[in-house]
């Protein structure tokens, strides 16, 4: 069962949401649930309330490899802790991680990065056009 609880002409700054099941201390409670959570929260069982958190869509960064198949560089999603003691993980947030650190990022933050990640992306087509020896 879904229930939205938001109407598209929601005030800046607050997301769509429904009602969702979720298991806390193995009893079936119902909480509210960001619309672009897709953490199934019967299946992913906690123990406390405070241990609910929210968690998006992946996003993978693979990079290919000479002779080997292509392998995952990093992840990024979406996430909120609503009972976090870091006010700024109460509010959704973008995660990376490059399988040995995480880091958490605002909004504002993300697109920072987002930006240097295409200023990257931009420098490895160079190289790549030097290595096909194209003339910059």
């Amino acid at each position: 069962m879904t229930i939205t609880a938001q109407t598209p002409t929601s005030p800046a700054g607050i997301h769509p949401s429904r009602i969702v099941p979720a298991v806390v201390s193995g009893a079936r409670i119902f909480i509210e649930c960001p619309a672009w959570c897709t953490v199934d929260h019967v299946d992913s069982a906690e123990n406390h309330i405070a241990d609910v958190w929210h968690g998006g869509d992946y996003a993978n960064l693979n990079v290919p490899r000479l002779g080997k198949s292509p392998d995952l560089l990093a992840f990024a999603r979406l996430g909120v802790d609503p009972m976090s003691s870091d006010p700024a993980k109460q509010t959704a947030f973008v995660f990376v991680d490059d399988g040995g650190e995480g880091y958490e990022m605002s909004p504002d933050q993300a697109v920072d990065f987002a930006d240097n990640l295409e200023r990257f992306a931009a420098e490895i087509r160079a190289m790549a056009a030097t290595a096909n020896g194209e003339v910059a």
